[in-house]
């Protein structure tokens, strides 16, 4: 018959091999910044028209033909217009993973201890509802409602292996902007939107910048822009935490 000793001996032994089997799967956790993020924009405003909006373009300023309206005879108006963007950003970002974890990406592992090298790559595009308020043709404020399309692809790598997933995410999009146009040639905006799905995925844009009114339908635009992703996974794969963060550069049409 076993003794107490040789019982006691036994389950420390099962109960070691059992955590030492346990293997806690990471999140990966990818932040860059000064990464550029090129992007575009088409705007069609129902109301007030961007016909008439104050003349004082960059191209006007060149010719002399420049006959800005005073302030006065435009009021304050309501705002409706259809936006739609495009964006894209990729990141990089080194992870260290210990002994008793993994990487587990698109039902790939990468196991511990290693060091992995993370890249992440995002597309994304949107079609919105912008309405609000403009005073004066000066100061607009608008909330913004719509659908939001994103393609973001992780790999993981490291010496051995690496491992690769994309996620295509539709989701609702809400978000609120803010324009200061102190004169007709140039606007200060500052924009910030989420789009999220039923599937624990959250996905943020903030953007400050400046725009220069090239034509009364075309402007270029730069500034900084702050982009995160996050996606809360209950299975056994490896949540995502990306956030990218640089200047962004565009052009934007306006009818």
């Amino acid at each position: 018959m076993p003794s107490l000793r040789s019982l006691c001996i036994l389950a420390l032994a099962t109960l070691s091999g059992v955590t030492s089997g346990c293997v806690t799967s990471d999140d990966i956790h990818l932040q860059d910044t000064d990464r550029l993020t090129p992007s575009g924009r088409v705007s069609y405003e129902f109301w007030p028209g961007n016909a008439k909006r104050r003349s004082g373009t960059l191209v006007d300023l060149v010719r002399g033909t420049s006959t800005d309206a005073t302030m006065q005879s435009i009021g304050i108006k309501p705002t409706i217009s259809i936006d739609g963007a495009i964006a894209a950003v990729e990141g990089r970002d080194h992870q260290g993973v210990g002994t008793g974890h993994q990487i587990n990406i698109g039902n790939q592992v990468l196991e511990g201890p290693t060091r992995v090298k993370l890249t992440a790559r995002n597309l994304r595009g949107s079609l919105a509802a912008r309405g609000g308020v403009r005073f004066y043709d000066v100061l607009s404020l608008e909330g913004i409602t719509g659908l939001a399309l994103d393609s973001t692809r992780v790999r993981a790598r490291n010496a051995e292996a690496q491992a690769t997933d994309e996620q295509f995410t539709p989701g609702l999009l809400l978000g609120a902007r803010a324009t200061v146009r102190p004169i007709a040639l140039f606007d200060l905006y500052a924009q910030y939107t989420v789009s999220f799905t039923d599937e624990w995925k959250a996905i943020d844009d903030t953007e400050v910048g400046v725009e220069l009114n090239v034509l009364r339908n075309l402007s270029v635009y730069g500034g900084y822009r702050w982009w995160s992703y996050s996606d809360e996974d209950f299975s056994f794969g490896s949540d995502w935490d990306i956030d990218i963060r640089g200047p962004t550069v565009g052009a934007s049409l306006k009818f």
